[in-house]
Parts: structure tokens; sequence; C-alpha cells
């Protein structure tokens, strides 16, 4: 059985599960390989296992990767290790791993395949009732197995709450597994809930100037529009939050709340406007100081200096700080274009073509919140010679009404003779480039059948 410091009685099927890969995890005496995905959710993900395996004195091997493939599997099987360990991806390619001679435990929150039987040992939320796209991450399912292996993982739980912000989990407050641990985290004083306004630079000016979230239409990026705002605020470019007395901040928050009910962001937008912001003793840092380095390490594929920086060293911390900046300013840039050149729009969906396949996601996922038409998802395509990488974001008032991006974008990208699939929130797909058209021409129809229906 898992730790009773767990006090997961409201599921006890998963607490069973955790004790089974617990209890594999202390009797492999060989190599464990660790794959896991290059996001924040990944990053931490892997961070949390590593640090669980080196306490328990267990050698293992890392590699962090944006997909795993037929391709990829067929290397993993000429290696030597005993057990195969995958975070934050596996689910959707069970049967596959079915076949291997090895043991093998994926812990995971994407839509599964399958359950699985031996030798796959599978940690997903969706077999135990709970969301994956809204109630645990794969920080939060690996952190788990961590504490199952040892109670004195519970310091981790600051890098699984990382994993669920970076997948925006909090968006709407936490829930299920999510919200299970936060508290617990919370009680144990690893973490620290504060309820602020969500401006994130060093001052008022910087937020808006430098920091594409949230991002305020006409305003955010804008240093002549930056400075006007401020002016007639009574503000001025070194005015921070901390300074405000609290007249003062309820009229900035209802003022930017405003403006982005103006601009037409989405419900969840505004309502994070003013949230729980989570400070990290150990860190020193709020968590969403730590998820935008994370973040910009994974999109600049610097997967080993992300992994450093979620191993806790401070030479990593120095130096994606620098690979943030340059992360942020595209962004902003991607933004600002967008302002100029709005989605193109279909009956169902909109679209919009980004210029860095890492980033469609990332754009897709701004735009949807707070500046898009939100009555339709949004797809974020990146035209490559061969190929075309597809991001899809919704709102969740969309989700709420029928829509199943995960699905819609599994068949649009099958019937353009691609692969894709993902949450209901948020998924992806790639597709042939000169298949680009049918893939949206499908995704079209299919998402007008979901919300018809």
């Amino acid at each position: 059985m898992a730790d009773k410091s767990l006090d997961l009685e409201f599921s006890k099927n998963f607490s069973e599960r955790l004790g089974e890969a617990s209890a594999l995890i202390r009797q492999t005496n060989g190599l464990i390989r660790l794959i896991s995905h290059y996001d924040p959710d990944g990053m931490s993900s892997a961070a949390i296992l590593a640090k669980a395996l080196t306490r328990a004195n267990k050698a293992f091997h890392i590699t962090l990767t944006p997909k795993v493939d037929g391709r990829f599997l067929d290397d993993i099987k000429n290696e030597d290790f005993d057990l195969l360990l995958f975070s934050d991806m596996g689910s959707g390619f069970i049967e596959e791993l079915e076949t291997l001679d090895r043991n093998v435990i994926v812990v995971d929150h994407h839509a599964p395949q399958k359950e699985g039987d031996k030798p796959v040992i599978h940690l997903n939320p969706h077999l135990f009732g709970f969301d994956g796209a809204r109630e645990a991450c794969g920080a939060t399912m690996s952190f788990f197995l961590a504490v199952a292996l040892d109670k004195e993982n519970w310091d981790l739980a600051p890098l699984a709450l990382a994993g669920a912000v970076g997948d925006r989990q909090n968006l709407g407050g936490f829930r299920g597994y999510n919200d299970h641990f936060v508290n617990r985290a919370v009680a144990r004083e690893l973490i620290k809930k504060e309820k602020v306004l969500d401006l994130r630079g060093e001052t008022i000016y910087s937020s808006l100037l430098n920091h594409p979230e949230p991002y305020f239409k006409g305003l955010s990026g804008n240093k002549k529009e930056v400075m006007s705002f401020l002016e007639s605020m009574g503000l001025d470019e070194t005015s921070t939050l901390k300074s405000l007395e609290e007249e003062k901040m309820r009229h900035l928050s209802s003022t930017l709340a405003l403006h982005l009910l103006k601009q037409g962001a989405s419900v969840e937008a505004i309502d994070q406007l003013v949230t729980n912001r989570y400070w990290l003793y150990d860190w020193g840092m709020y968590v969403d100081e730590l998820v935008p380095l994370l973040n910009a390490c994974g999109r600049k594929k610097k997967y080993s200096l992300g992994l450093s920086l979620a191993l806790g060293s401070k030479e990593a911390l120095e130096e994606a700080r620098s690979v943030q900046k340059e992360h942020i300013d595209w962004i902003m840039d991607s933004m600002l274009a967008i302002e100029e050149e709005p989605p193109v729009q279909m009956d169902n969906i909109q679209y919009v073509h980004v210029r860095d396949s890492s980033y469609s996601g990332v754009i897709a996922g701004l735009g949807a919140l707070y500046i898009f038409d939100k009555s339709k998802p949004i797809i974020g395509l990146f035209t490559g010679d061969d190929t075309s990488h597809i991001s899809a974001r919704a709102t969740r008032e969309l989700v709420n009404i029928g829509l199943d991006l995960g699905t819609a974008c599994k068949q649009a990208s099958a019937e353009a003779g691609g692969s894709g699939g993902g949450h209901n929130i948020a998924s992806g797909a790639k597709v042939p480039s000169k298949k680009e058209n049918d893939f949206l021409t499908a995704i079209d129809r299919i998402v007008g059948e979901q919300l018809a229906s």
C-alpha cells in the first residue's frame, strides 16, 4: 500500500496501484530508464522521480523528449535496462509497451489508450475516475508515486505544483488530486498560498510592458500606452503592487478586469486576474516565476538546462533567466503581430500561423484566453517543408458544452493522413503539409458536430 501520509482514502484503487508501482521500483536492482516530456509538467515530473530514485539508491538514466513514436520505442528496446518508467507520457501507446519483455511503469494524465496488462503498471487519473485535463497532471501523479516510495519525498510538492500550474490546471482553482496535495502541502508549510493581483513583474510598469500574461490588448508591450495608463491611475514607472494602498489596489484590479472584459477575454482569464499565488519556501520564488523558466527552456530546446533547473541547480537558474527573456520577447512580438493580423475564421474554428513549431500551443493558448473569439477553438499552425505542426486550444466554456479537442484532433488528423490527440481543452496533431487544408476542413466539421450535439 502507498504511504498513509497521502491520505488517499477517496481513491482506494489508486492507492493500491501506487503500492504496486513503488514495490516494483524497490525490487529493481538494475538500471531504470526514465522517459519524460519536455514541457514544465514533464520536466517537473522527471525531476520528482529523479530525486526519489536517487534517495532510494537506484541507478537511472533520463531522456526528455517532445514525443514518443514507433522508432523511439524500437531504439529503447535495444537498450540495457531493467525497468522502463514513463512520466507525463506513455498512456497513448500502452499496447506497444505490453509487448516488451521488461517491466514498465507509466505515470501519465493524458487520455489513455487502454488500462494495460502486465508488464505495464499504469498510473493515470482517468483510470480512477478523475479528469487528467483538470484534476491531475504528470507531476502530480509522479509526486504521489514518489511519496509512496518514501514519505520524506513530501518536500517535492513544489515541483508537483509547478507541473500543475505549467499545464494551467490552476485556472478556476485546483480540483481533484491537485487540490488534495496542494492543501496538504500548504498545511505542511512547504508552500504558502496568497490571494493577489496577477501581475508578475517587479513593477506594475514592467508587468504590463514585458509580460505577455495576463495579456491586455492594446496595452501589453506598448510603452506609450502603458505610460498613459499608469498616469491615468496616478502611478509611475516605479510603482509596485506592494506599495499600493487597499483602495488604489481595488481600483487597479477593477480597471484591468474591465479592460479584459472589453477585449473579449475568456471568463477564466478574467477570474484569474485576482488569483491564488503560491510561494515556494525552498525555492525562494513564486511558482508562477519558476514555471515560465521551465517553459522557456523547453520551448528553446534547452532540455538539459530545464531539468537541471528543476533539480535545483543555482547555476541553471541564472542561465534559464537569460533564455526566458528571449522566450518572453518572442511571445510578446507574436501576440502584438496577432493584434494586427487576427486569426482566419471558419464556421466552427479559427486558426493562426506561427513562426516556430514549439510555440504554436503557447500562442494558441494565450489567444484563446485573452484576445480571440471565445465562441470557437483556436488552431495554431506551423507549416514545415513536409509536416504541419498543429496545436488546438479552447476555453472551458466550450468544453462544458461538448467540445473535445483530443477526439477532434485525432479524427481530423487521421482523415488527413497524420496523427493527433490530447485533452478535451488542449490537443495537437501532425499532418503532411500538403494535407493541412484537409485537416482544417475536417476539424471544422467535427467541432461543429460536437458543439451541435
